[in-house]
């Protein structure tokens, strides 16, 4: 079953290999293509400049071909994948559905959790506490402080 869902996976190497034999003839042919199309601009009745010139925009036209097979290709197999998971996320939705059944079966109480982890998560909420109060306190005696300061200030005669 699982061999299955790995199978569209596996061609990513597959289609990288594809991809780097088209890009290493694609360079090529259009260094020919420049030189050629200035040729046949500069010659327009020569017959073999233009065979030359068709050959070379026949082989692009087939690289690009090839480039919208492995473009169909690799939608087919992202088409593939989907569909897999979207089962695997159906068979998963079911095994939680039994796995909640059988906890009620045990007598499992559900969201509740494990008493050491609620002590630890009291002790952070009570520690976030006092750690806002203290700096709250700081900040207010600052303030009034500051305010006495301003109030009881040497009056100017």
């Amino acid at each position: 079953m699982a061999d299955n869902y790995d199978e569209g996976l596996n061609k990513y190497n597959e289609y990288i290999e594809k991809m780097k034999h088209l890009d290493s003839g694609i360079n090529i042919l259009l260094d020919e293509f420049k030189k050629n199309y200035v040729i046949i601009k500069m010659n327009p009745n020569n017959e073999e400049y233009q065979q030359q010139f068709q050959n070379i925009i026949n082989s692009l036209a087939e690289i690009l071909s090839q480039l919208f097979k492995i473009s169909n290709s690799v939608q087919v197999n992202i088409d593939d994948i989907n569909k897999n998971l979207f089962e695997l996320n159906v068979l998963i939705t079911q095994e939680r559905e039994k796995n909640r059944e059988l906890k009620r079966k045990l007598g499992m109480v559900e969201h509740t959790g494990n008493a050491s982890s609620e002590m630890i998560k009291n002790y952070k909420d009570i520690y976030n506490m006092n750690y806002l109060r203290n700096w709250s306190l700081l900040l207010s005696s600052i303030l009034c402080m500051g305010a006495i300061g301003i109030i009881y200030k040497n009056p100017r005669v």
